[in-house]
């Protein structure tokens, strides 16, 4: 069977498509995934485990590389093609593409809904549902019952200079950026050096699109800054290698859920029982959420706390 999903982004949005492609895999029999994945996170789909294959959309392409796309799509033979974006461009992809099962969402935009021959349904909770509990409904359509299996594996390297890292100290990664400045806590610096000054068997990396920079400067040994400089591709290795992940909610995130790491996720003005690291198979995940949903309010020393519960 071949499946054309469509979700080109966000991280942690394509995180959860993943989870219910490799759910999908786990249950049916000769599954062929493709995915139509941007530009910048094509190279993390390309390396995962569950996706046999990738049409790569590039945004800044205009009207000439999405007929390109259209057009690499079109000239394929697909049993399903599975929207999982549910705007208006997913939605054209999913019309123009060959498959008589053309599957999106029951809460699509952008008038998308006009391009499906069928529609998943909405968890018992509607829209206050977990994100991929939302996505598992598309299970039924395939008549299996919306439940997470399987666990994502990708083919990842560590990030150069960091092949000869000291396994023995406890390694924690810091995420300190998301994709909305609300959602960012405002102190992964000053928790970074109480860290550093309190425990020297530790060590903390930083990862991230952005390049931020500590108000303290640290020994290799100490402290290793990969933002600015991490490759998305390179995550899923960061994540494997941590002892602990801290993370603002944000797709890396997600991802350190997914790959059953020890992750502790910081919530401010979104909701974690919609958007928190998702709980499976006993993997060890938290959340602590601001008063008042400003992380302004959030204080190292509860972090610190929370993080301390967590490892050994």
């Amino acid at each position: 069977m071949k499946v054309l999903f469509i979700k080109p982004s966000s991280l942690g949005d394509i995180v959860h498509g993943l989870q219910l492609a490799e759910s999908l895999r786990h249950d049916l029999s000769n599954l062929h995934v493709s995915w139509v994945a941007r530009d910048i996170f094509a190279p993390l789909v390309n390396a995962c485990h569950t996706v046999d294959k990738v049409f790569v959309f590039n945004r800044r392409g205009g009207i000439r590389d999405f007929f390109r796309l259209a057009t690499e799509i079109r000239n394929q033979d697909f049993d399903w093609v599975v929207d999982l974006q549910g705007l208006f461009r997913s939605g054209f992809l999913t019309f123009l593409s060959k498959s008589k099962n053309k599957l999106g969402r029951t809460d699509a935009r952008e008038f998308a809904g006009l391009f499906y021959n069928q529609r998943s349904s909405l968890p018992s909770q509607g829209e206050e549902s977990h994100a991929l509990d939302i996505l598992l409904q598309f299970r039924k359509n395939f008549g299996l019952n919306p439940e997470p299996k399987g666990k994502l594996a990708f083919d990842s390297s560590l990030p150069e200079g960091a092949w000869n890292l000291d396994s023995h100290k406890k390694t924690l990664l810091f995420f300190p950026e998301s994709r909305r400045a609300e959602k960012e806590w405002p102190y992964f610096d000053e928790l970074n050096s109480y860290i550093l000054s309190k425990h020297s068997n530790f060590r903390i990396i930083w990862a991230g699109v952005n390049q931020l920079e500590p108000s303290q400067t640290h020994t290799n040994e100490q402290f290793l800054n990969f933002s600015g400089r991490t490759p998305v591709e390179a995550l899923p290795a960061l994540i494997n290698f941590a002892d602990l992940i801290l993370a603002n909610d944000s797709g890396p995130m997600h991802l350190a859920s997914a790959l059953g790491r020890p992750v502790l996720s910081i919530f401010g003005p979104t909701n974690p029982k919609r958007f928190g690291p998702y709980l499976i198979d006993g993997n060890s995940v938290a959340t602590i959420r601001a008063e008042g949903g400003d992380l302004k309010n959030l204080s190292c020393e509860k972090v610190y706390n929370a993080m301390s519960s967590m490892i050994d």
